[in-house]
């Protein structure tokens, strides 16, 4: 046999070779992404719309806010929620799930109340919002770290955990400055857990009492002034 026989069947065992090294990488890859349980997939998209939600409102808080601790809570928002979307977007490319472009319908729609409101009602539906907002990111990382089976997806609800808890007692310190009510308490655990779905629906129900009562308290300001 030639050398150059020799030198073209060594090239193309070592081209056979890396085939099967990159079909094997990309199996394992096709194999994690189906492999992770609904409850990964729902927490990669929920916390990823809470978050792209945070930093729009944030924004807002910061271009609209009337009160000093408003704009500042909104710049934190910003801040904290882009390097936690950061992470959780390098997560959800590991395991092969395309997430959300856009924060969900709910989300959304208070976006666009808040875009229409100013001053003292701005203030109190902002806060009132993002303490609805953080319980139920609350609720959606727990029922995560409870029920979730990759161990990355729920290593990034473990990181996560502690800022927004952190934010959501930020603002219910804020909602008791503002006399506004903070009745969504920020420790949850096993509040998920053991209520299932009825907690989304709780937290939309609290949540509408907050933004109602900061309104109201908003209107009663104006009239009195």
């Amino acid at each position: 046999m030639s050398r150059v026989m020799v030198v073209f069947r060594r090239c193309a065992l070592v081209a056979v070779a890396a085939l099967v090294v990159v079909a094997g990488g990309v199996g394992t890859a096709e194999a994690r992404s189906t492999a992770l349980s609904p409850t990964d997939r729902a927490f990669l998209a929920g916390a990823h719309q809470s978050n792209l939600a945070e930093i729009a409102t944030g924004k807002l808080a910061q271009a609209k806010g009337q009160s000093a601790e408003v704009k500042e809570l909104g710049a934190m928002l910003v801040a904290d929620h882009t390097a936690l979307d950061a992470a959780l977007r390098e997560v959800a490319a590991s395991v092969r799930v395309s997430l959300p472009a856009t924060p969900n319908a709910e989300q959304r729609a208070m976006q666009a109340q808040l875009s229409k409101a100013s001053g003292e009602e701005f203030d109190a539906m902002f806060v009132a919002g993002q303490l609805k907002g953080h319980a139920a990111a609350m609720a959606l990382g727990e029922k995560e770290l409870s029920n979730g089976t990759d161990a990355s997806v729920k290593k990034a609800a473990a990181d996560s955990a502690p800022v927004i808890m952190k934010h959501h007692e930020m603002f219910m310190a804020q909602a008791k400055a503002m006399g506004l009510p903070a009745s969504v308490h920020s420790g949850l655990s096993g509040v998920a857990a053991s209520a299932g779905h009825q907690v989304p629906a709780v937290l939309m129900g609290l949540g509408c009492l907050l933004i109602a009562g900061g309104l109201v308290l908003a209107m009663r300001r104006r009239t009195v002034g």
